[in-house]
């Protein structure tokens, strides 16, 4: 008879499932009922890590970091993995809280582990988060490790200009070009750099070989986007019109491959401005909300380059205020009643399906998110939600918050027009039409048509606040604005632009709202008068309903 062999481990041999442990001690122990699952290796579970990460699964990355970082807590890595993963999901305060520890570990083990990439990754994931000074502080512990490294000193330099120190970066950019002479995304930084630290000849010609070199698509577009704005600022333009132009039909290529998304913004707008009706606007009356005992929210929007961002920053400098920059919590409160309902791309058909008890739901769900991306403070002071998108999601904040307010931002639909036109927007479903000049006028159209179709009809209190107000008659325009927040004036928002200088901002107006007010962005569209030909009929409308058909009232207040 042939034997058969099991190849069964014996008691004391090493267990074949990678826990090191002796087999009688693990997968062994026969007479268990319920045996001890196998202990995995730290490599093993850092592997399972990054798979999930790779499926986009960041809440099992995060259980497996926290195994990680249980089993060696003074790993700066898996510390800092595990405050992206909690970041990715959203729960932005935990993660930097962890990101922060890990920079603090990185900074104490600097000279024993001395690894500089780790100090860039985390410093570039610390600024993206805001978190200027602990990212500024590790680009220099970075470059310190690896002072030859053309990333950590270009890492150094966005640092550095993101906080509008241009002077400290332009000797480093230039180092950086130094080393990558042939780099089309560092000589266009150094460009910027030069322009803003007055060297704009030099900038142009930078910008100039660039575009001749033409080794980057994209960068090729954003070089010519550049030279437009420094042809602007220095009164030429017909060419800067031009190369603005340029820039935009070389983005527009770019997106070529995905034309079904350029209407999705337009087709969302129609449905809600038609379906969002006086009886859903007027649903749940204020009063019988109250006994949640939730804050009133106060939400601040308009359409981008609107003059959002100097408001937010204005109000962010008052004691009895916080305020967001460009917070998403909105957004997710539409995902959430996608979720809640299974109805989605119809918020208006959702929220007429959903009980009194679902909307208290999405009502606490918008104030834990508020509490985990801004702290408790957000329970006991007047929050102000800004972001200029949420102007799409009018209709789902009217009907979800009937007791907020709203401060709604106007600008001259002509110096938004072509404010828009000389940004570099990252393409998305809601700026993806902001790259051709038509596009921007047939979005601003679709937006604002949308705030006019319902502004009378919600119930939220809202207050109108014109940019040119702002800037030509600080003091009593901000005065309104905080009576409507039911807040005191208090005389220190006037030096708002010092609190901004070292405060990292999302927006392209990081480094306008730095300086004190200024009305050179009044009527900046007056010298683009003939370019407007094309795109006019479609702005008359709001030009008229928003009061500026009367220009000369206006900019005669124009210091």
């Amino acid at each position: 008879m042939t034997q058969i062999t099991t190849n069964k481990p014996g008691r004391n041999e090493p267990c074949p499932c990678g826990s090191r442990k002796k087999h009688k001690a693990c997968c062994g122990r026969s007479n268990d009922k319920n045996p001890a699952p196998p202990v995995l290796d730290n490599t093993t579970m850092h592997q399972h890590a990054q798979q999930a990460i790779t499926r986009s699964d960041f809440a099992l990355a995060e259980a497996w970091f926290r195994k990680l970082h249980k089993a060696k807590p003074a790993d700066a890595y898996f510390v800092a993995s595990l405050g992206q993963a909690l970041c990715w999901q959203n729960r932005r305060k935990d993660g930097v809280t962890y990101l922060l520890q890990a920079a603090k570990l990185l900074a104490q083990q600097a000279t024993k582990t001395r690894n500089p990439i780790l100090a860039q990754e985390l410093s570039a994931q610390l600024l993206h988060w805001g978190e200027v000074i602990t990212a500024e502080r590790l680009a220099r512990l970075a470059l310190s490790l690896a002072p030859d490294s053309a990333s950590a000193l270009n890492n150094l330099v966005i640092c550095l200009t993101r906080i509008n120190r241009n002077e400290e970066a332009l000797p480093l950019s230039r180092q950086v070009c130094e080393i990558l002479p042939e780099h089309p995304g560092c000589h266009i930084l150094l460009a910027l750099i030069e322009a803003k630290t007055g060297s704009i000849n030099q900038a142009l010609q930078r910008l100039q070989k660039v575009i001749e070199r033409n080794l980057e698509a994209e960068q090729t577009a954003r070089a010519h986007l550049e030279m437009g704005v420094i042809l602007d600022k220095l009164g030429r333009y017909e060419e800067a019109f031009t190369a603005l132009t340029k820039a935009a039909e070389d983005n527009s290529a770019l997106l070529n491959q995905h034309p079904a998304t350029r209407d999705d913004l337009f087709t969302t707008l129609a449905r809600n401005s038609e379906n969002f009706t006086v009886p859903l606007l007027q649903r749940w009356p204020v009063k019988q909300l109250s006994s949640d005992g939730l804050p009133v929210p106060a939400f601040l929007m308009g359409f981008l380059r609107s003059g959002t961002t100097l408001t937010e920053q204005v109000l962010a400098a008052h004691p009895q205020l916080v305020t967001t920059d460009e917070s998403s919590i909105v957004h997710e409160l539409t995902l959430e009643l996608q979720k809640l309902t299974g109805i989605n791309n119809d918020q208006a058909t959702a929220l007429k399906s959903i009980k009194e008890t679902d909307l208290r739901q999405l009502r606490q769900f918008y104030w834990r998110r508020m509490r985990e991306e801004y702290g408790p403070q957000v329970m006991l002071k007047q929050v102000v939600d800004k972001n200029a998108l949420n102007t799409i999601d009018l209709g789902v904040i009217s009907v979800v918050f009937p007791e907020a307010k709203i401060v709604f931002a106007l600008r001259d639909p002509r110096d938004i027009c072509i404010s828009c036109f000389m940004q570099a927007f990252s393409p998305a479903p809601a700026t993806v039409n902001m790259l051709s000049w038509e596009g921007i006028a047939r979005q601003y159209s679709a937006v604002m048509g949308y705030w006019l179709t319902l502004r009378n009809n919600i119930q939220p209190a809202f207050l109108e606040l014109r940019y040119e107000d702002t800037v030509t008659n600080f003091e009593a325009t901000y005065r309104q604005v905080f009576d409507f927040l039911s807040v005191e004036w208090h005389p220190e928002v006037t030096q708002f632009h010092k609190r901004a200088k070292g405060r990292y901002i999302s927006t392209p107006s990081f480094a306008a709202v730095s300086e004190p007010i200024y009305t050179r962005a009044v009527a900046r569209w007056k010298p683009y008068e003939k370019q407007f030909a094309p795109i006019i009929k479609e702005l008359e409308p709001f030009i008229k309903a928003f009061g500026y058909s009367d220009q000369d009232d206006i900019y005669n207040n124009v210091a």
